[in-house]
């Protein structure tokens, strides 16, 4: 006689922004909250579909005609504006882990117009330094990419692959010196060679950062580089 297994059915869990009841497979976070957020949803047709850039129609921009950036494609899911700022803020830097899985579901509902199209040999979530890590505790990019590439069946890339050299916090400067502050920051130790690498990073400002790791992997041998943001604070210059 066989044995009997019991499965108790999954139980229901509070919403991490309002604490209302929400399914286990929403991810933590409700329907509400999810629409809430949504509202600052990027659009495909206001945006240069380079750099993520205003650009009337949707249409590669001027600066992206003249000057191609580093990487092939980038997209951000909201824009940096309450309430996201503020959840944001709660997980980066107060240390709410538990929103990770939440703010991968938003970029999830969100996702780049290509992200169908495109088959990725790597993902690699925006490396710290060993300081910043330290500091921290985490990696706020790595727990997103955690929670995506479970979804998607992502490969990901490790993040011994690229080492990143301390330098002083990004938020503290102006776009020229984020440029300055942030070259030759990046060490790819891993193989790239003819990759198509995809880039998470949670916020983008100046595109400083996301720019000079698109350079490190294409001089480490990729193919092409794509970056995937969940928020935009601003039109970047790269």
């Amino acid at each position: 006689m066989g044995k009997l297994s019991f499965r108790l059915p999954r139980r229901a869990a509070g919403c991490l922004l309002c604490h209302a009841l929400c399914p286990p497979s929403t991810g933590r976070l409700c329907s509400g909250c999810l629409h809430d957020l949504q509202q600052l949803a990027v659009r495909a047709g206001s945006v240069c579909p380079r750099c993520a850039g205003v650009s009337s129609g949707g249409v590669v921009c001027g600066q992206c005609q003249q000057k191609a950036p580093p990487f092939d494609a980038l997209w951000t899911s909201v824009y940096y504006l309450p309430p996201v700022s503020g959840v944001l803020h709660q997980f980066k830097h107060l240390r709410d882990i538990a929103l990770a899985e939440p703010l991968a579901a938003l970029m999830q509902s969100l996702p780049p117009p290509w992200l169908a199209e495109q088959k990725f040999d790597w993902v690699l979530a925006m490396p710290l330094s060993r300081e910043r890590r330290l500091f921290r505790g985490f990696n706020q990019c790595e727990e997103l990419l955690r929670f995506l590439a479970r979804d998607y069946g992502w490969n990901i890339a490790p993040p011994s692959s690229v080492l990143r050299r301390f330098s002083p916090p990004q938020s503290t400067l102006d776009s020229e010196a984020r440029r300055k502050n942030v070259r030759g920051v990046f060490e790819a130790a891993g193989s790239f060679n003819k990759c198509k690498v995809l880039l998470i990073d949670d916020v983008a400002t100046s595109g400083a950062s996301l720019g000079e790791l698109c350079r490190t992997l294409k001089k480490a041998g990729a193919d092409s580089v794509f970056a995937w943001t969940l928020a935009s604070a601003k039109v970047k210059k790269f």
